[in-house]
């Protein structure tokens, strides 16, 4: 069995001088810790740059990397929303009983993710920033 690396990614969100709000993903192992003022323990991601750094991330944006990559080598991750098959079929990737699948709108039975990467998968967003992705179009909708 081929070793995968694991880590996570999760969505830090903070205020820049100018007032403007910013959000970064930021990539590596996840930890729940709590440190000194927080009323709990709160979701991190810590990164090795010169030492280990953590940062504080919205812990409902948590996604664990799928050890997949799709046609343009680009890290599959849980909540990815991703695009296979013939007819560019869209789908969410999410861990469910301990595997990684894809849900396609209203079907009933996930797909196994590891079964459709050699069927051309793209990465087109995730769930958190692109939730528009995921929208039907209603038929003779107007723009």
């Amino acid at each position: 069995m081929a070793e995968r690396e694991i880590k996570f990614r999760g969505l830090k969100t903070f205020q820049i001088f100018t007032g403007e709000t910013k959000q970064v993903w930021i990539y590596g192992f996840y930890l729940k810790r709590g440190t000194y003022g927080d009323p709990g323990p709160q979701a991190h991601i810590f990164v090795y740059e010169n030492g280990y750094e953590g940062y504080r991330v919205d812990s409902k944006t948590i996604g664990q990397f799928t050890g997949y990559f799709d046609r343009d080598n680009v890290e599959i991750y849980e909540d990815d929303i991703i695009s296979f098959g013939e007819q560019s079929k869209l789908g969410v990737v999410e861990n469910f009983k301990g595997a990684f699948v894809v849900r396609c709108g209203n079907e009933k039975s996930p797909r196994l993710l590891g079964n459709l990467v050699d069927k051309a998968v793209k990465v087109l967003g995730n769930r958190f920033e692109n939730p528009q992705l995921l929208i039907k179009k209603k038929r003779g909708a107007r723009k």
